[in-house]
């Protein structure tokens, strides 16, 4: 089958009167709301930061224990909220003060052009996994990377699910290239994706891909699959979550919170905090350091 630290300082609340940057940017007459968006009429807590985040950015409940020590540096509360499809939908309604989602998301490209957010932070990278029999017949759990691991299951003509999902897909056919495209009967693609090619892998005993986080929630479920994950350190496996601190008129938005949340969420420290993250179960990083993509 031929499937084809110089870092500015830590930004503290103001005292009196309107957050200090929202009043800096109003005084040089630049902060100004997009003509369409949410008309939410809530006010903005300046005491409370409202993180917005993907799923995949609070795998093991990350994000509470990530950013407890902010809350307790600058008095702020951090609301971790996990958002939907219409995430972005959401911060234009003046719903979350910032968004976590990842880079690549067109909807994260149009909410910046559009003028409702700050130009993004790279902060950490997600996982996507190798999924795979518990007995692991073909040996990947020894491979040095996800290529490696692909290759040892085509060698083997070890049965191997297409995940059509986007970002799986992707990675598929790029160790597919990377392996000499080989063919067979073993590369089987039902035309399935997320949930529904990971049960066609475990029911035919077989390899596929998917988002770690997913796959935790999914053997969390009441209908489990017969697969355990296997972790790999390499870019191709991983997934660049940023954040996007959201523009809208002043008192729809906590501003001054969310750019200082971001700082924080960038500095080195807490970059090694997020490295050093472990679940029981695996031996290596879920989250990935991304904040050195940033300027830093």
């Amino acid at each position: 089958m031929d499937p084809h630290s110089s870092r500015p300082h830590l930004l503290r609340r103001s005292k009196v009167g309107l957050p200090v940057v929202a009043a800096a940017i109003l005084a040089i007459g630049v902060l100004s709301a997009p003509a369409s968006g949410g008309t939410t009429d809530n006010a903005a807590d300046p005491d409370t930061v409202r993180l917005l985040h993907v799923g995949a950015a609070d795998t093991g409940d990350f994000l509470g224990a990530l950013v407890a020590p902010f809350e307790q540096e600058t008095g702020y509360d951090v609301v971790p909220t996990m958002g939907g499809i219409d995430i972005f939908d959401q911060a234009r309604a003046s719903e979350a003060d910032i968004v976590m989602a990842h880079l690549g998301f067109t909807e994260l490209q149009e909410f910046v052009t559009e003028g409702y957010g700050h130009w993004p932070a790279t902060v950490m990278s997600n996982t996507v996994v190798f999924l795979g029999p518990p007995t692991d017949p073909v040996g990947i759990a020894t491979a040095a990377d996800p290529v490696e691991a692909f290759g040892m299951i085509a060698e083997a003509e070890h049965p191997f699910v297409v995940n059509n999902l986007g970002e799986t897909r992707f990675i598929f056919d790029t160790a597919w290239n990377a392996v000499g495209r080989p063919a067979g009967d073993w590369i089987i693609d039902p035309g399935l994706s997320g949930p529904a090619a990971v049960r066609e892998a475990a029911r035919r005993g077989a390899y596929t891909l998917w988002g770690l986080h997913p796959f935790l929630m999914l053997q969390s479920s009441p209908q489990p699959v017969n697969l355990t994950a296997q972790v790999y350190n390499d870019s191709l496996m991983q997934r660049i979550l940023a954040t996007v601190v959201v523009k809208r008129p002043p008192g729809r938005v906590n501003e001054e919170g969310a750019l200082a949340l971001q700082e924080y969420l960038v500095r080195p420290d807490i970059q090694a905090t997020t490295r050093n993250f472990r679940l029981e179960g695996f031996d290596m990083p879920v989250f990935w350091p991304a904040a050195n993509q940033n300027d830093n």
